[in-house]
């Protein structure tokens, strides 16, 4: 299943790289609410976790992050971050279902859009991502909302973690999903306290692309934002 969705990203990198940034679910809806959670970066050592097309990347190097390190297990996806911001940051292949071959207590902060419901294990990658982290550093990340997935794809069981497959530009591509239950276990579990839950709604621009799901987004969440701090 790995392979499969890897090679999914590696086909979408060229999508992603020239329509993401004004694709309405992404630039309207997830990103003015991971900007506003993740808040002020100068002079922070930040890793991008699951870079895509590099646009949290791009945006930490111009908002004045110390150092900038950005990651994603699709080789395509590397490429694109690379031919964004050039020789700004680090960027390399790297897959979050294993060890990370970054340092002890490194960051002071680490995003990751839209990523962690693709990770098989959620404990495995926390606890990783624990590790890099300083204590007090935060983890702010978006994932597909729960509610949504149980309700759009009609599961039996809310509580049962299971693999599903969806669409993006004809690709098929397959993630998780999880209840809050266990997504906060898990954050529990590898040190983690949630310091806020979002969830957000689209912004007006929005509507001049997509009026049909502006008004669904305003009713019924899609994507959900937990911003987290390490504990000592």
């Amino acid at each position: 299943m790995e392979k499969k969705l890897k090679s999914s990203y590696d086909k979408l990198a060229e999508h992603y790289a020239k329509d993401v940034d004004t694709k309405s679910f992404n630039a309207y809806y997830e990103r003015p609410a991971m900007i506003n959670a993740i808040g002020n970066v100068k002079g922070l050592r930040a890793l991008d976790a699951g870079c895509g097309a590099g646009f949290y990347t791009e945006w930490l190097i111009n908002n004045g992050a110390k150092e900038v390190v950005a990651i994603d297990f699709s080789e395509k996806m590397v490429e694109s971050t690379k031919k964004r911001i050039g020789d700004k940051a680090k960027v390399y292949v790297s897959n979050l279902n294993e060890k990370l071959n970054l340092e002890d207590n490194y960051f002071d902060l680490i995003i990751s859009s839209l990523t962690l419901h693709y990770v098989k294990d959620l404990d495995f990658t926390l606890k990783e991502l624990s590790r890099i982290l300083k204590p007090n550093g935060k983890l702010i990340f978006s994932i597909h909302h729960p509610i949504m997935t149980y309700l759009y794809f009609s599961l039996e069981n809310y509580f049962e973690e299971v693999l599903l497959e969806d669409v993006i530009n004809k690709i098929p591509v397959y993630f998780y999903h999880r209840s809050f239950d266990s997504i906060s276990n898990s954050l529990f579990n590898n040190n983690f306290l949630i310091e806020r839950i979002i969830e957000p709604k689209p912004i007006k621009k929005f509507k001049e692309q997509d009026e049909k799901n502006y008004k669904k987004l305003n009713k019924k969440p899609h994507f959900i934002i937990f911003k987290t701090i390490k504990r000592i």
